[in-house]
């Protein structure tokens, strides 16, 4: 409680400045705590109350101004992304620009082709029409010196020589289809001449409109490549504005994240006040429940022996009574038998009598008789009398075997009823070792969490006061990537802004330096996201990836870059959601998150 006093005084101290005035005031209150610290315990409750009332307070006004520049921070970030959102339609404006620029380009180098073809093309056409102009003018020559000899040689005197000095018709025939080939073979050549004299001409005026035409488009494609050049100079100044806006806006907010920085770093030191002095009064809440509920337990087991021993008492007695009506009846049945024996007995006594008497009387009349059939008639009365007496003793014996075995039954459920007592009594004493076994192991287990919690905070204490420096993990050659203390382990907790149980898929890990890549690896997600803050991802390979959140604005990476083991990807800082300068690491292995910490070694 001192110490907490204390750290809240120093807090007070360097909030206000370390004046000499300022120091005697805190040691001064520091020193009335003390001496209130000395009265009776009975009033540390309140007071404890009150200084967590106090550092809450004080926290939730360190928090209220956190939020207040978070505000600001998402109007920046907004104005940011509109910047960033302009930027790219403008980049994607140019990058259209290029692409229509580089389409003219390819269709300039394709006119540009197809102006050497046609030049090409009008180069044939040239000496196409030159030679064509040859053969023109040797078909004029000839043409010129056939009407020449025509003129000279082949007048009327001439063709009617050749008719008159035909020897006969057939001479005549053949010297008029001379003539005429002649005639038809100039009339060809004139025909060949006009064609070919046409030819050129159009030729001529081919490759003259096919030139205008081409020379035509590149100068206007030219023209097209010049105008969206001039378009794609003056994108490039709205960018190079917008990106100057966008500096200045970046300017601001990171100011504004290094006082939101400043605030979580206060808040975080109230964090841990208020953290330790909540576990205090929670560890003296919980050992004050568990001696109730160890109390309550130990009263419920009283309560459960006692039905237990009540209801174990009734069944006996419940028992007893049933064996004692078992054996009442089995006496009255066993007196009925006998009553039935007696009565079968004298029923054969009475016939016994009756034969005997019948007997004599046969006797007296057949006194008579031969001596042979006298003993003839006794043989088979003794034979009757022989029967009557083996049915006699069958029935005793059966009568006798029945009261055996009833006896033995009696026995069997006597012994039966005995081991099952022994039974119950055994459960009873194994059921009240295993209450007390359970007791012990609470206790025991109450001890190891105690234990547990002591050396934790004595591990926190000793990072906090000499943190480790980030040193690989001998079992997996992972890294740790930061030095701090671990704040917050893997699994589900309560969450510290959101409240309610949720599943904490990392661990926190707080400090205020630099944070390296785990493991060596490309970087696949390098940006910022409303709850993670500014984060990194890193790829490295068969399943494994990692991610480190929360991070100030500037990180060193960027998306696409491989990294090396221990390369710093960032600085730890408080973006996102978010209580205090700390570091969120997850490791994934095959697309689900596992506990990191095995693998960097803490």
């Amino acid at each position: 409680m001192i110490m907490i006093i204390y750290r809240r005084c120093r807090g007070i101290e360097k909030n206000y400045g370390g004046t000499s005035v300022n120091k005697k005031l805190t040691f001064g209150f520091l020193t009335s705590v003390i001496l209130a610290g000395s009265m009776p315990f009975a009033g540390s409750a309140v007071q404890a109350e009150s200084v967590l009332d106090e550092l809450k307070e004080e926290k939730q006004e360190v928090e209220s101004r956190s939020g207040d520049l978070d505000n600001v921070i998402e109007d920046t970030e907004e104005e940011l992304q509109q910047l960033a959102e302009e930027r790219e339609v403008l980049e994607g404006h140019i990058q259209s620009l290029q692409i229509t620029i580089s389409e003219l380009t390819a269709d300039l180098t394709d006119q540009s082709k197809r102006l050497e073809e046609t030049n090409q093309e009008i180069e044939r056409l040239n000496e196409e029409i030159d030679r064509l102009t040859v053969l023109i003018n040797q078909r004029n020559e000839k043409l010129m010196h056939q009407a020449r000899a025509t003129q000279t040689q082949w007048n009327a005197t001439n063709i009617i020589h050749i008719i008159l000095s035909a020897e006969d018709l057939s001479d005549l025939i053949s010297r008029v289809g001379i003539v005429s080939q002649l005639v038809s073979a100039n009339r060809n050549i004139i025909e060949d001449q006009i064609r070919d004299q046409k030819l050129v001409q159009e030729s001529e005026e081919k490759v003259q409109t096919e030139r205008e035409e081409v020379v035509a488009l590149l100068t206007q494609m030219e023209e097209t490549r010049d105008e969206l050049t001039i378009q794609q100079i003056e994108l490039d100044n709205e960018i190079m504005h917008v990106a100057e806006l966008y500096e200045m806006n970046e300017n601001e907010k990171e100011n504004f994240v290094k006082e939101q920085y400043a605030l979580a770093q206060q808040a975080m030191s109230l964090s841990s006040e208020i953290e330790t002095e909540e576990e205090r009064i929670a560890e003296e809440k919980r050992i004050e429940e568990q001696r109730i509920r160890e109390e309550e337990e130990r009263r419920r087991a009283e309560e459960e022996a006692q039905r237990l021993a009540a209801e174990e008492e009734a069944r006996q007695q419940a028992e007893l009574e049933a064996q004692e009506l078992r054996e009442e009846e089995e006496r009255q049945q066993a007196a009925a038998e006998r009553r039935e024996e007696e009565e079968r007995q004298q029923a054969a006594a009475e016939r016994r009598a009756n034969e005997e008497q019948k007997q004599e009387e046969q006797e007296q009349q057949q006194a008579a008789t031969s001596t042979s059939e006298r003993r003839e008639e006794e043989s088979r009365q003794a034979a009757a009398d022989r029967r009557a007496e083996e049915e006699r003793q069958e029935a005793a014996a059966a009568q006798q075997r029945r009261e055996d075995e009833q006896r033995q039954q009696a026995a069997a459920e006597r012994r039966a009823e005995e081991e099952r007592q022994q039974a119950a009594a055994q459960q009873r004493r194994e059921e009240e070792q295993r209450q007390q076994a359970e007791a012990q192991r609470r206790e025991e287990a109450r001890r190891q969490a105690e234990e547990q919690a002591r050396k934790d905070r004595e591990e926190q204490e000793k990072q906090a006061s000499a943190p480790s420096n980030s040193s690989p993990s001998q079992s997996s050659g992972w890294v740790r990537p930061a030095s701090g203390r671990l704040t917050s382990g893997f699994g589900y907790r309560t969450h510290p802004v959101h409240g309610g149980r949720r599943m904490h898929s990392g661990i926190d890990i707080a400090g205020s330096g630099p944070i390296i890549a785990t493991r060596a690896g490309t970087v696949t997600t390098a940006t910022y996201h409303h709850s993670l803050g500014y984060y990194v991802v890193v790829d490295h390979g068969s399943g494994y990836r990692s991610l480190y959140a929360h991070m100030t604005p500037n990180l060193s990476v960027s998306r696409g870059q491989q990294v090396s083991q221990g390369q710093q990807l960032g600085i730890m800082g408080t973006t996102g959601t978010s209580t205090g300068v700390h570091l969120h690491f997850e490791i994934h292995k095959n697309g689900r998150p596992v506990n990191p910490a095995p693998y960097v070694g803490m």
